[in-house]
C-alpha cells in the first residue's frame, strides 16, 4: 500500500435480494481478471499466512516470542503516532481549504497530491536530504547561527519515521476532510452566519462535527499506510528496536530464511490491517451519507483573513516542496570532502554512464508491461461489472463479489504477497514474469476504480440504442464503450504506470540477480551513501511519475461526466 493513491472510496452497499440472475454470458469479461487475481495474489497470499500454522500455533507464538512482541508493538504506536502528525499538520489545512476562495482551494489541492505523486523512496531520500543531520535544514540554521552544524538530530531513529509518514500522510487529512468541510461550508456556512456564528464558532460547531466521518477516514487511511509502510522504515529506521512488521518479515524471508516467522508476522499484520480497513470502509459509508447536504449549495465568500492561509502555505511548500527540490538541486552539487563547500557540478550525471540508462529501461519495461496488463484486466471486470449491474443492478450480489475481489490487493502489504510467491512457486518465483504480475496486481484496484467509474458513467441510452442496432456486448464494448472512455482508460493506464514505475517491495523480496531498476539503484545508492549518484537517479525517476501522472491527468480531464445518482466509488 503506497504510492500515489488518495481517497479510494468504496461504495459496498447491501445487495438487492429480489434481482434477477446475472446471465453467463456477461460475467465472461470478469473470467481472466479473477483468474489471474487468484493464482497471483489469493492463492500466494494465503501461502504466506498458511505458514503462521493453525490458530492456536499462531497465539502461541505471538504470547512467548519477545521479539515479536516488540515489533507488534512498536508497528502499532509508530503508525499512531504518524497519524496524529498528519492529524496536526493536516487538520489546519483542511479548515484553510474549506475557508479558501476557488483558487486558493486548487492551489492547496495540487501541493497537497504531491507527495502522493512521488514512490516512496523518493519520499525518504528527499526528507534524508532535507531534514536529515547534513540536511538544508540545518545547512540554513548553521549559516543563520554561525555555528559548524544545524541542532536537528533525527536520522536513524523512531522519530524520523514518524515524522516522514506524518509528512508524507498529512495531505490525506487535507483533502478528504477539506472537502467534507468545503461541502458542508456551502449548506450551513450561511445559515450560521446569519445567525450571528463568528468563522471559528461556525467551524467549531458545524464544519468539524459534520466533517467528523470524512475526518475519521482519513485518520484510519494515514493509519494504515503508516503500519504497513516499508522503505521509509527500511531506510529511516532505528535498528532492531524500531524495526515494524512488514521489515521484519522481509528479513526472516530474506535474510534469515524463516519462513514460519515470516508468516506469524505476515498473518499479524493482515489481521490488524483488514481491521482498520474495515473501519475505514465504515466511516467511507458514513461520511457518504453525510455527504448528501450541500452538494447543489452555494460557494458564497465571507471575510477571511488570508494571514493563516499565508502561514499555511509556507509550510506546504517547506514539507512538500522543499524535500522534493532537493533531490535535483543535490544531484547538481559536488563536495570534494564532508567539509568542504559545495559546488555547481555535473560530475555525479556525467558518472553514471549506462548504469542508470539500463536501470530506467528496465522500469519503464516493467511500468509498460503492468500498467497495460493492469488496464486490460480492469477493463474486463469493469465491463463485466456493468453488464452484470444491467440485469440485476449495481448492488446485486454479483457485483458487490467482482467489485469486493478486484479491489481486495488495496487492503494487501507487497512484502506479503512477495513472500507468497516465494513459498508458493519457489524458484519459478524468481523471475520477471512473477514481478510483472505483483506490480500488476498493486496497480489493479486503482486501474479498476477509474474505469469501473467511466463504464458506469456512460449514457444508458447511447448503449440501448446499440443493442437495438444488433451490436452484441462485445461489439458494443469494442464500437461504443472503448471510444467513450478512452479518457478513463488514459487515466487508469498512467497512474498504473507511476505506480510500477517507484515499486521497490518485490525486487527487494525476490533479490532478481542482474534487473536493478531506477528505485532499487536509488536504495543501493543511498544506503551506500552515494546520495549524490542517488539524486541523479532520483530526478530521473522524478520525471519520469511526474510525466506518466500527467498522462493520468490528461485522460482525467477527458473524461465523459455522466454520473449516474448515487455513484460513490471511485478516486
Amino acid at each position: 500500500m503506497g504510492g500515489p493513491h488518495v481517497g479510494t472510496s468504496l461504495s459496498l452497499t447491501e445487495p438487492d435480494m429480489k434481482s434477477p440472475r446475472v446471465p453467463f454470458h456477461a460475467l465472461v469479461p470478469a473470467v481472466l481478471p479473477l483468474g489471474v487475481l487468484f493464482f497471483a495474489f489469493l492463492l500466494p497470499y494465503g501461502a504466506a499466512l498458511g505458514r503462521a500454522g493453525g490458530g492456536g500455533a499462531f497465539l502461541l507464538e505471538i504470547c512467548t516470542d519477545a521479539r515479536i512482541q516488540r515489533v507488534i508493538v512498536f508497528t502499532v504506536k509508530q503508525a499512531f503516532l504518524s497519524t496524529l502528525t498528519a492529524l496536526a499538520l493536516g487538520l489546519p489545512g483542511a479548515v484553510i481549504m474549506a475557508s479558501s476562495s476557488g483558487k486558493g482551494r486548487a492551489v492547496l489541492r495540487t501541493l497537497t497530491a504531491l507527495p502522493f505523486a512521488m514512490p516512496s523512496i523518493l519520499v525518504v531520500l528527499g526528507f534524508v536530504l532535507f531534514f536529515g543531520n547534513a540536511g538544508w535544514i540545518n545547512r540554513l540554521i548553521a549559516f543563520i547561527s554561525g555555528k559548524p552544524e544545524g541542532p536537528f538530530r533525527i536520522l536513524y531513529r523512531p522519530l524520523a519515521v514518524v515524522l516522514a509518514h506524518g509528512f508524507y500522510n498529512f495531505p490525506l487529512v487535507i483533502r478528504l476532510t477539506g472537502d467534507s468541510m468545503t461541502r458542508a461550508r456551502k449548506a450551513f456556512l450561511p445559515p450560521a452566519s446569519s445567525l450571528g456564528a463568528p468563522p471559528l464558532l461556525a467551524a467549531l460547531t458545524v464544519l468539524l462535527p459534520l466533517s467528523l466521518p470524512s475526518l475519521c477516514a482519513a485518520a484510519l487511511l494515514a493509519f494504515l499506510y503508516s503500519f504497513t509502510s516499508f522503505a521509509v522504515v527500511l531506510v529511516l529506521g532505528g535498528g532492531p528496536g524500531a524495526s515494524t512488521l512488514a521489515v521484519e518479515i522481509y528479513r526472516y524471508a530474506r535474510i534469515s530464511l524463516d519462513f514460519d516467522k515470516a508468516g506469524v508476522l505476515a498473518l499479524t499484520e493482515t489481521v490488524i490491517a483488514v481491521l482498520v480497513f474495515c473501519l475505514y470502509l465504515f466511516c467511507v459509508k458514513k461520511a457518504g451519507r453525510s455527504g448528501e447536504y450541500g452538494e447543489e449549495g452555494q460557494d458564497l465568500e465571507v471575510p477571511r483573513n488570508r494571514l493563516p492561509g499565508i502561514a499555511y502555505g509556507i509550510l506546504v511548500l517547506l514539507v512538500v516542496i522543499g524535500p522534493l527540490l532537493s533531490i535535483p538541486l543535490e544531484s547538481l552539487l559536488y563536495r570534494a570532502s564532508r567539509a568542504a563547500p559545495p559546488l555547481l557540478s555535473a560530475r555525479y550525471w556525467l558518472g553514471l554512464g549506462k548504469t542508470i540508462a539500463f536501470a530506467w529501461g528496465r522500469s519503464m519495461l516493467l511500468a509498460l508491461g503492468s500498467a497495460t496488463l493492469a488496464t486490460f484486466l480492469a477493463l474486463s471486470a469493469a465491463f463485466a461489472l456493468r453488464e452484470s449491474g444491467r440485469n440485476a443492478g449495481r448492488s446485486g450480489k454479483t457485483g458487490l463479489a467482482i467489485r469486493a475481489v478486484m479491489v481486495s490487493p488495496l487492503v494487501s502489504s507487497g512484502v506479503v504477497l512477495t513472500l507468497g510467491w516465494i513459498i508458493l512457486y519457489g524458484r519459478s518465483a524468481r523471475s520477471l514474469a512473477a514481478v510483472f504480475l505483483i506490480h500488476s496486481v498493486g496497480a489493479l484496484p486503482f486501474a479498476f476504480s477509474s474505469l469501473e467509474a467511466g463504464l458506469s458513467s456512460l449514457p444508458e441510452n447511447i448503449m440501448n440504442a446499440a443493442a437495438s442496432c444488433g451490436a452484441g456486448p462485445r461489439r458494443s464494448l469494442v464500437t461504443v464503450a472503448l471510444p467513450m472512455s478512452l479518457g478513463h482508460i488514459r487515466s487508469a493506464w498512467g497512474l498504473s504506470a507511476a505506480l510500477s514505475l517507484g515499486e521497490l517491495n518485490a525486487l527487494l523480496m525476490l533479490g532478481i540477480r542482474d534487473f536493478e531498476t531506477l528505485p532499487l539503484f536509488i536504495y543501493r545508492a543511498a544506503g551506500a551513501y552515494r546520495y549524490g549518484v542517488a539524486c541523479a537517479g532520483g530526478t530521473v525517476l522524478i520525471a519520469s511519475c511526474f510525466a506518466a501522472l500527467l498522462l493520468s491527468e490528461a485522460g482525467a480531464s477527458r473524461r465523459v461526466k455522466h454520473k449516474k445518482p448515487g455513484d460513490t466509488y471511485g478516486s
